[in-house]
């Protein structure tokens, strides 16, 4: 490899594409032996120098000293939305959107239906099956929705890679006998054991997917080429020692020598093990995204809900803190229905999710105080004649109708006035 080409300060370094702060070269370089450090830190264990188990290592040091966030909820890529049903089965096959392991969870089963219209299912863990007493269909933390068949072989496939909350594009290899797969990513990374609720499909037509997928590729090409710098035999692998030299050394806020030294030391890095610096690339990749870093309030599903000085009560079930029982909320800060009449009523610090029939007092916006209701029949007035149609959606006040032998183009909204029972 041709010598690196320097700004004629020395301060700088050319890339091929941009100038970068040169590597130390001597003066202000910190002689080290080849163990952690010599002196007053003592590591109590030194890890093998496994780039991937350094690497590893080197992320939990990142992470203890505040670079990288440590638990993040995963950034899904564009993915296509899968049709929730009007209505569950005893014993139908679903997934559980756990909130605490923040993904779908596979081979749950509805085990009862509750009076409310919530659901009882079963949730098996690696060395019990948990209940789950009263959850709702839907999308977010805390709902279930229809069980996906499993994967195939050759399938393209976006997935979280190593559970750290980001996804990325490649193809499965290999089904393993408990159902897991191998997983060889697009840009040369492989993953084994990949349980299948961290896998989504991968819509590669998606005008969406093809810019998800651009972003995370210039982000992680900008920061490989300047890694590339300092990997002089294109290994794919730079020394701890290097990048000790990088975080302490390089950059508009370089971190204190003796932080730096002293993670390592806790996590028994070594300065001359190596670091596989893409697999760490792809880390810091993930931990940029903003999305990750705005937690999500608790979900919490209460029966025999009613609204009262602008908070919510009812009985709760699996309250985070307050466990099961008669709940009295914060301040309500917004309420919402979707489609089947499933309200999410947020406050302050959590939301609470109340069944369609889950209401003592239902509020006055409810859907089923509606005197129409979705798919229902019914006579609307245009232009002074009365036609049929039918209903497709309800808020309060407002209906949203379209015209029976006519395309969408005649949908439209219509108050009270227009719409009457069809006779």
């Amino acid at each position: 490899m041709n010598d690196p080409v320097l700004s004629p300060d020395g301060k700088f370094m050319w890339t091929g594409t941009e100038w970068i702060p040169a590597p130390p070269t001597g003066g202000n370089n910190i002689d080290m032996k080849d163990s952690v450090i010599g002196g007053d830190v003592v590591s109590n264990t030194t890890i093998n120098n496994d780039p991937q188990v350094v690497t590893e290592a080197v992320i939990a040091a990142l992470q203890q000293m505040g670079m990288l966030e440590a638990q993040r909820v995963p950034q899904a890529p564009p993915i296509p939305e899968i049709e929730l049903p009007q209505s569950f089965n005893l014993g139908d096959h679903v997934e559980y959107h756990s909130p605490t392991n923040q993904r779908w969870l596979d081979r749950c089963r509805v085990i009862a239906i509750n009076e409310d219209g919530t659901y009882k299912i079963e949730v098996p863990k690696t060395d019990l099956v948990e209940i789950k007493n009263a959850v709702v269909i839907g999308s977010a933390p805390g709902t279930i929705r229809p069980a996906r068949l499993p994967f195939n072989v050759g399938d393209r496939v976006f997935v979280n890679w190593k559970n750290y909350g980001h996804y990325y594009p490649g193809k499965i290899m290999k089904e393993n006998e408990n159902h897991t797969f191998f997983i060889q990513f697009d840009d040369g990374d492989i993953e084994d054991n990949v349980e299948w609720g961290r896998i989504e499909v991968l819509n590669e037509s998606s005008v969406e997917v093809q810019e998800y997928i651009a972003h995370d590729c210039e982000a992680e090409q900008e920061l490989v080429e300047a890694f590339q710098v300092f990997d002089t035999n294109n290994t794919g692998t730079i020394s701890a020692r290097e990048y000790f030299r990088i975080l302490t050394e390089i950059g508009d806020e370089p971190l204190q020598v003796e932080d730096v030294l002293e993670e390592f030391a806790e996590l028994g890095i070594e300065l001359d093990s190596e670091i596989d610096y893409r697999s760490l690339v792809k880390y810091m990749v993930a931990s940029d995204s903003t999305e990750s870093k705005n937690p999500l309030k608790p979900e919490v599903v209460i029966k025999d809900a009613f609204l009262e000085n602008g908070v919510i009560s009812g009985y709760a079930y699996d309250h985070p803190k307050l466990g099961e029982g008669i709940v009295n909320s914060s301040a309500v800060v917004s309420i919402s229905f979707d489609e089947r009449a499933t309200a999410r009523v947020e406050t302050n610090n959590t939301i609470y999710v109340v069944g369609p029939t889950g209401w003592k007092v239902r509020p006055e916006n409810h859907p089923f105080n509606s005197p129409f209701s979705v798919g229902q029949r019914v006579k609307v007035e245009w232009e002074g004649a009365w036609w049929d149609a039918s209903v497709v959606k309800v808020e309060t006040g407002s209906f949203f109708i379209t015209y029976e032998g006519f395309d969408s183009s005649w949908d439209e909204w219509v108050g009270p006035s227009r719409i009457k029972p069809l006779s």
